[in-house]
């Protein structure tokens, strides 16, 4: 009571703000399972799946500034449940046929594809060996072991959903020396699981 007048007392609300905030649902990302597939075309195929890539083209040694070279490699890339990693090897060399540079590397990465487009990128861990140039003989002999880094990234222009084909640019790093490039590659993926029934033909 308040100079003869009754008043009713309303608590106020603490963490207002907090409390409608914490009401708003957030929408969380849907994550297909592993083992999700689709139609296309008459064709089932799987959400997550593997693919091989494979190809050649030009590198630069940018440590001992040599002249544009042939580079080759293969890569095997899988899943691990939702994620991506990277399996494969390249080979460098003044030219194709005369090679003084092995390289093996294991990556993870991230992946974008639908019907039409295939792009990924990977960063990982590499072992090289081969043979550096003596200058003085103009001879490879000097033979070199080493870790280092790699980074690769894909885009593949799809000729059909599991088959393409695209570049690759590629980096290694290691305390021997530091070689850039890139490849034009084939794309094959594990997609491809079957014909559909017969009801979703021409969807």
């Amino acid at each position: 009571m308040i100079n003869g007048k009754h008043y009713k007392i309303v608590e106020e609300s603490k963490g207002t703000v907090a409390d409608s905030s914490a009401k708003q649902v957030k929408k969380k990302k849907h994550i297909p399972p592993t083992d999700s597939t689709f139609v296309l075309n008459n064709k089932k195929l799987k959400y997550y799946n593997s693919w091989l890539t494979a190809g050649a083209g030009i590198q630069q040694n940018i440590t001992y500034k040599r002249k544009y070279g042939f580079a080759g490699g293969v890569d095997f890339n899988f899943h691990l449940s939702h994620h991506y990693f990277q399996l494969g090897t390249v080979i460098t060399g003044e030219k194709f046929g005369s090679y003084d540079n092995y390289n093996f590397h294991l990556g993870y990465g991230k992946r974008f594809e639908d019907k039409d487009i295939h792009a990924a990128a990977f960063v990982g861990i590499s072992y090289s060996s081969g043979y550096a140039k003596v200058d003085s003989t103009g001879r490879y002999e000097r033979h070199y072991k080493e870790p280092g880094l790699y980074i690769e990234g894909q885009v593949v222009k799809k000729l059909t959903y599991d088959v393409g084909v695209g570049v690759s640019v590629f980096g290694d790093y290691n305390q021997e020396q530091g070689i850039v490039g890139g490849r034009f590659i084939i794309y094959f993926s594990g997609a491809y699981q079957g014909k559909n029934n017969t009801q979703y033909r021409g969807r």
